[in-house]
């Protein structure tokens, strides 16, 4: 049953309210969770929405009106996270057009916008706000925070008082066509009487709102220059072909037959017959088509429009909506990299691209014999480092624990951004931050000073380790729970806490996510809604995180000196094969092309085994390296295997030893693989030192002391030590000398 919060005034007979349920009343002790409606005559515009975090939704619906009504925003946005819709408010003058957009499948307009009396929807904002603040300081005022509390009384003191003019700048009308540049294709057209698209940098609080101009899509094949159409704000159009070209190439990369779909949800429906390379449309003919061409073209447009749109808006570039939609397409691109080969200039610059990120060797006129590191600058007080991670960015270094994440300065050291929390922190390489409290969780990006999101929680201590894929953040609870969030609205989109479990390990292979435990189970499942799609029972307790191999995935499971290697297809979760050995403390495994590494201790020594892709065993080689643990990493047709101690041996693929070098000062707590950049191998220890990695000839070294527990380098071997005081410390290269024959 729904209680009234407002009557608002009748106005040329029409009536604006919004109302609340009631059952949160009768459940004080839990945070409100309820539905809520903006009856218009009558007619509810926000149907979907009954359990909303209402000290987060009506504390926005009152801000957002208090905006419009006092004339400092001409455009405003209220999430509704749990329904996945967002209300979108713009003024015109003295009147207020409603608009509700739905961010589920299809993303669309729900309706056509509605035009209300500002007058109206803000008494009807302020009778609703100032109910719930009276309802909820009687009922649970513990659920509402003291921040929430402020927010919430400023903007109803604002909507009380008289109302302010509208000082925006007068609009100017745009339209853009661009026709499709290849068959099939998308072309697109953009039409923005009001000037939305460049209110962003007036109105940053109404992302979604400022992309949601009219226009129209539509397809071109060969013979057909308008085969489908959808009339309609082009960004939801394209962000929906985005999602559905993830999906069509999940299609194409598991050899599945055919193939259909509503393109944005609109008729026809689109049927591929993927094996044949051909498709129809409803009822009509069929025609030729690829499905890696059809998926190109679906991710091509979505680039496309971002670039239109930041083009007449620079800000629009920041935007979150659309930066999530560039990333879903770059990404979908690189997968089909393989089966859609870019323009010939394209390809020559993305292999300029990676070679400038790989490093390239030092330029030296002969054999490279001494190299010279010095200090570039150090932070201290990373709290947690001893269990802590650290990435490099394109711009920082990324420091992360449940403690704390921040990013500091490759450059010098400033530090650009920081977030703590009392239950946990989890962050990316790339920026992107989830930070959680007792009853909290918020989402950052970068070193915006506010949250991009905030939701309710129930307390799990999350992070450190996040994943940033297909829209989502996610990130494992408890060590052993792992949650999904949507990047940009922050809704829970799924959750899966296995029974019988202590410790989880969280991996993602294309569309899926894997999840391997101690209690035996290997879970995988659907990266998009977290359905289980397969779940396996090992003879054994998991032990570490899955390691992608092809379409394939590899884990390890056992216990003390008895272990075992399965391997398994990502996508079905079938067994290929199950290996089992006699190594104690055995390093995740390797892939590097058709084999498979795995280094463990046996009596006391070092062995590296090496199995082919069906499993069977290769060959193994004694490393006369010591105890273990150990770590590996790959080198050009040779594996690396480095120790706790320092010590280090490079192994070619036949089995022969290269080269070993010997330990070096205290062991440290654990083993971390080798990092490689310019030609230069530098081997973690309590002296990191740089050799040749043909050779293992050593050009130089840098303290780092037994403490060390994160290794990274960047393009221009300069060098990121962490260690478990929480000191990170940047060294730079400045010097190499080499000796030249003749």
């Amino acid at each position: 049953m729904l209680a009234t919060c407002i009557l608002a005034c009748q106005r040329r007979e029409r009536m604006t309210r919004f109302r609340l349920g009631q059952r949160w009343k009768r459940e004080p002790s839990a945070p409100p969770l309820d539905s809520i409606a903006l009856e218009l005559d009558g007619v509810n515009l926000l149907s979907g929405a009954v359990e909303e975090p209402l000290v987060e939704v009506v504390p926005a619906l009152t801000r957002a009106a208090a905006a419009l009504h006092s004339g400092k925003q001409g455009l405003a946005q209220v999430s509704l996270a749990e329904a996945g819709l967002e209300l979108v408010l713009r003024r015109t003058g003295a009147e207020v057009d409603l608009c509700v957009v739905s961010l589920g499948r299809p993303a669309r307009l729900l309706r056509p916008p509605v035009r209300v009396d500002l007058e109206e929807l803000a008494e009807a904002a302020r009778e609703c706000g100032r109910s719930f603040l009276s309802d909820i300081s009687r009922v649970a005022p513990e659920t509402l925070a003291t921040p929430q509390a402020r927010e919430l009384g400023e903007a109803l003191r604002e909507l009380g008082g008289p109302g302010g003019g509208q000082k925006e700048p007068r609009p100017e009308p745009f339209s853009r066509r661009v026709e499709a540049s290849e068959q099939p294709g998308f072309g697109f057209e953009l039409k923005d009487p009001a000037d939305l698209l460049r209110s962003q940098g007036r109105d940053p609080g109404a992302a979604l709102g400022t992309l949601l101009c009219a226009g129209e899509i539509w397809l071109t094949l060969p013979g057909h220059p308008t085969a489908w159409r959808a009339p309609g704000p082009p960004f939801l159009t394209a962000l929906e072909l985005s999602r559905q070209a993830v999906e069509l190439t999940r299609a194409v990369e598991l050899g599945e037959p055919r193939f259909s779909l509503e393109l944005a949800g609109v008729k026809p429906a689109l049927s591929l017959e993927l094996t044949a390379g051909r498709g129809k449309l409803g009822t009509g003919p069929s025609f030729e088509v690829k499905g890696e061409a059809l998926a190109a073209a679906m991710f091509h447009l979505g680039q496309a429009l971002a670039l239109a749109i930041s083009e007449r808006e620079r800000t629009q570039a920041s935007n979150p909506y659309l930066v999530e939609l560039t990333d879903r397409c770059r990404e979908g691109l690189s997968h089909l990299r393989g089966a859609v080969p870019p323009p010939e200039g394209e390809a020559q610059a993305r292999g300029r691209g990676r070679a400038a990120r790989a490093g390239k060797p030092l330029p030296v006129p002969g054999r490279l014999r001494r190299l010279r590191f010095e200090k570039r600058w150090s932070q201290k007080g990373l709290t947690g480092a001893e269990f802590g991670q650290l990435h490099l960015g394109r711009q920082a270094a990324v420091f992360c624990s449940r403690e704390m994440a921040c990013g500091l300065s490759r450059q010098d050291g400033t530090m650009l951004w920081r977030r703590a929390s009392s239950h946990g922190v989890a962050a990316t390489a790339d920026g992107h931050v989830v930070t959680a409290d007792l009853d909290r969780v918020l989402g950052f990006m970068g070193a915006n000073t506010s949250a991009r999101w905030l939701h309710d929680h129930d307390g799990l201590t999350l992070g450190p380790q996040l994943l940033r894929q297909d829209g989502l953040l996610i990130t494992l609870a408890e060590d052993r729970t792992v949650l999904a969030f949507a990047e940009v609205s922050g809704r829970e989109v799924w959750r899966l806490a296995p029974p019988r479990t202590q410790r989880s390990w969280l991996a993602t292979q294309g569309h899926r996510a894997m999840l391997a435990t101690d209690s035996g189970y290997l879970y995988g499942l659907d990266i998009s809604d977290g359905q289980v799609r397969y779940r396996m029972r090992a003879p054994q307790p998991f032990h570490g995180t899955p390691v992608p191999w092809g379409k394939h995935f590899v884990a390890m499971l056992g216990r003390g000196s008895h272990h075992a290697l399965l391997m398994a297809d990502a996508h079905s979760g079938d067994v290929a094969w199950t290996r089992e050995f006699h190594l104690a403390l055995p390093s995740a495994p390797l892939p590097s092309r058709t084999r498979l590494y795995v280094a463990g201790d046996r009596d006391r020594e070092g062995v590296l085994l090496c199995l082919d892709a069906k499993g069977k065993l290769l060959w193994e080689r004694a490393l006369h390296l010591g105890t273990g643990p150990y770590a590996l990493a790959s080198l050009p047709g040779a594996v690396l295997v480095t120790s706790a101690s320092g010590a280090a041996a490079r192994v070619d693929t036949s089995g022969e030893l290269s080269w070993r070098v010997g330990a070096v000062g205290e062991p440290l707590a654990g083993a971390l693989p080798a990092r490689t950049s310019r030609g230069v191998t530098l081997i973690p220890g309590e002296q990191v030192r740089a050799v040749d990695p043909k050779g293992g000839q050593v050009l130089g070294q840098v303290r780092a002391g037994a403490g060390l527990v994160a290794l990274q380098v960047d393009s221009r071997l300069g060098l990121y030590l962490l260690d478990d005081s929480g000191t990170l410390g940047a060294y730079r290269l400045v010097s190499h000398f080499t000796v030249v024959d003749g």
